[in-house]
């Protein structure tokens, strides 16, 4: 199974204890796919449509999005984009591979990381203004810093639902 990443020391810097955290939840989600054939990663629970492979592709996604789009100002298209689907990613076709989402997961991995050591500062600001426009109090440039405390956000929350799609398939935590 694969390695989780350790948890950062209780000493560390803002900047390491941020790195780490979100470098451990990256790590559990990879965890709870680890093992999983096809069939099991497209396991539904109870009336989630919610599935293991939707939440990576998910996750791939969102890794590019906040990282090599907003913050580095990358121009690339979305890993899964559909002008007519806005969740593209949870919505998999027959086709779609467990094992490719994890290589795309994966990618954005690095290439978040890549972007974050370039970054002198946490307080570094995203490349384009992100958020509702029509909230302007919500819509703005984000810090680095702020990034990586929702992108921390966002894994431990799918980690979640990734833990209890894990357990109905095979009983594993």
């Amino acid at each position: 199974m694969t390695e989780l990443h350790p948890l950062p020391p209780v000493t560390a810097d803002e900047r390491t204890t941020l790195e780490q955290f979100l470098d451990y939840f990256r790590s559990v989600l990879v965890r709870k796919a680890d093992g999983i054939d096809e069939a099991q990663a497209r396991q539904q629970v109870g009336v989630s449509a919610m599935d293991m492979l939707g939440l990576v592709r998910h996750m791939a996604l969102v890794e590019q999005w906040w990282f090599s789009q907003a913050f580095a100002g990358s121009t690339e298209p979305d890993l899964w984009e559909d002008p007519d689907d806005h969740d593209a990613d949870w919505h998999h076709s027959p086709a779609d591979t467990l094992a490719v989402a994890l290589d795309a997961l994966h990618t954005e991995i690095d290439k978040a990381r890549a972007v974050v050591a370039g970054a002198t500062t946490l307080d570094a600001l995203t490349a384009i203004d992100v958020g509702p426009p029509d909230q302007p109090d919500r819509y703005g440039p984000r810090s680095l810093r702020w990034i990586l405390v929702h992108m921390i956000e966002e894994y431990a929350r799918h980690c979640g639902h990734a833990d209890v799609i894990r357990e109905a398939i095979d009983g594993t935590t």
